[in-house]
């Protein structure tokens, strides 16, 4: 597979198990809130949520918990997961929105010859 064509697919498919991961987070952190909180975020995509509402460190784990089945059963090696879930945990913790160019740069120190395309 062509360099360029492999980054792209590689940045493509990290990018949609991290959005997954924030909106598993995003849902679980918009049920624990009252029907007053969840009214007005209704708009909000739920893998922005954590932007709106503040998550502690001691969340992350049940934030998460799941969120990353996918890509685990479509055969995603673990160490990428791994780096992908530090990415997330950053995001949510910090309040940061998601931005390719950042989830680029967490790809980019990944070890991908492990990926097999």
């Amino acid at each position: 597979m062509e360099q360029s064509v492999r980054g792209t697919v590689v940045v493509a498919v990290a990018e949609m198990a991290v959005l997954r991961a924030l909106q598993v987070a995003g849902h679980r952190l918009l049920a624990r809130r009252g029907r007053a909180v969840r009214g007005p975020l209704r708009a909000v995509p739920p893998w922005e949520l954590h932007v709106h509402l503040p998550v502690g460190d001691a969340d992350l784990d049940v934030l998460l918990r799941d969120a990353w089945a996918i890509p685990t059963a479509v055969g995603l090696p673990s160490v990428v997961i791994e780096g992908l879930d530090q990415h997330v945990r950053i995001l949510l913790a910090a309040g940061l929105g998601y931005r390719r160019d950042d989830l680029i740069k967490t790809v980019s120190r990944l070890p991908l010859e492990q990926l097999v395309l």
